[in-house]
């Protein structure tokens, strides 16, 4: 009997609290909707308390829904203090905008290099900047003249813009150009107009470039000339090519040093290539999408080149010892073969050093002459065909006698 009256109770209680729950609304303000029928819909929450147009409206007292401890006279429980609410600190606006970096002035650097050529020449700048931004003693500036050309403008135009920029104060110890990319036109001799890369053209072309040498043997500052890379269009990089080797025959003939970036910039094939190892050795994006401009990562490659060039002379005028610009000999091997010793003097063998040379493993692959390494070597002769077969094919080397992976049984 208890249970049931305990079931009831529950059963009652569940009715009350669905039907306060419909009820809950009555906190709020009502008006009866045949008080004022000519009035549109207004929300009374919209006005203070006790107030709504037109009539005083007495607020509706919540009501309490069924509690089971107030039923059975248990005392309830007192209600949670409230807590004042926590304002949440604001974020402030983040800018939009980075702020740039400001760059350090470089005070009376003991070293100048400047930069002459076109637009292709800017990106030479921006690289040996880049390259020399932490050398207070080494300042890179750029005397740009984006657009100019050798072909239609007047033969001296560069001399006398490169006289002036002397002439006007501007320090040089070093000289870089880098000029062509708009001189792949004919030239004008007079009436006649001369077709581009034919030997007419060639010789007067470079009786241009001679002019600019000229002007720097004049006043004794040594020159380092980058040639044109290769570009997207295969025909502009043919023409581009040849123009190279007008460029280099001049720079060679006045005592300059010609700078070849052309294979730093092509595949296995020869062919242009938009992406290529940087001056670290990782694969990075070298040119941009005209196939003419480069990247940030291509004009520090750029600079690599001309680098180590520029380090050839700055040695050699603080030594004071000339720049080896032409090839050197091969030694005579005769001459060096030790003569055969006599039967009764004893012969005495070199001693083997303790340690050899220290090599730095984050050095940078270069040639015996010095100039970057800019392709994986090719392999030649009778190791070309194991190499192919193991790593193309995928068939692995036979084991040779006494090797760790020769597993044959009995032992050889």
């Amino acid at each position: 009997m208890r249970l049931l009256t305990i079931l009831g109770l529950l059963t009652l209680s569940l009715f009350l609290t669905l039907g306060s729950s419909q009820s809950a609304l009555a906190q709020g303000y009502y008006y009866h909707p045949q008080q004022q029928p000519q009035r549109p819909y207004r929300d009374p929450r919209a006005y203070p308390p006790g107030y709504y147009p037109g009539k005083l409206v007495q607020p509706a007292q919540p009501q309490q829904g069924f509690s089971l401890r107030r039923f059975l006279g248990v005392p309830e429980d007192p209600p949670p203090p409230a807590r004042a609410p926590v304002a949440k600190p604001r974020k402030a606006p983040q800018s939009t905008t980075t702020a740039a970096r400001p760059e350090k002035p470089k005070v009376d650097p003991s070293t100048h290099i400047v930069v002459f050529g076109d637009s292709l020449a800017e990106f030479a700048r921006q690289g040996l900047e880049a390259a020399y931004a932490e050398n207070p003693d080494v300042a890179v500036v750029g005397k740009i003249r984006s657009g100019s050309n050798l072909v239609r403008s007047d033969p001296a135009d560069w001399s006398n813009f490169i006289n002036s920029t002397l002439d006007s104060g501007q320090k040089a110890t070093i000289a870089v150009v880098m000029l062509g990319l708009s001189d792949r036109q004919s030239l004008q001799e007079g009436e006649e107009r001369i077709e581009l890369l034919t030997d007419r053209w060639k010789e007067l072309y470079g009786q241009r470039i001679d002019g600019i040498l000229n002007t720097f043997r004049e006043r004794d500052i040594p020159v380092v000339w980058i040639g044109l890379p290769p570009m997207k269009s295969s025909k502009l990089s043919e023409d581009l090519l040849a123009m190279n080797d007008v460029y280099q025959e001049s720079v060679q003939r006045h005592g300059g040093t010609y700078v070849d970036i052309f294979p730093g910039f092509v595949d296995d094939e020869n062919h242009y290539t938009s992406t290529g190892p940087d001056v670290d050795g990782e694969p990075a994006r070298l040119r941009t999408g005209d196939g003419v401009s480069f990247t940030r990562a291509g004009a520090r490659k750029i600079a690599f080149f001309a680098d180590v060039e520029i380090k050839k002379i700055l040695e050699s005028i603080r030594t004071g010892t000339p720049v080896a610009t032409a090839p050197t000999a091969a030694p005579n091997i005769e001459a060096a073969l030790p003569t055969p010793p006599d039967a009764a003097t004893p012969v005495s063998l070199p001693s083997k050093p303790l340690v050899g040379p220290v090599l730095p493993l984050t050095r940078q692959d270069v040639t015996p002459g010095g100039t970057l390494v800019s392709g994986t070597p090719k392999l030649n002769g009778d190791h070309v065909y194991p190499v192919q077969r193991a790593l193309r094919t995928g068939i692995a080397p036979s084991s040779r006698p006494g090797r760790a992976d020769d597993f044959r049984w009995p032992r050889s």
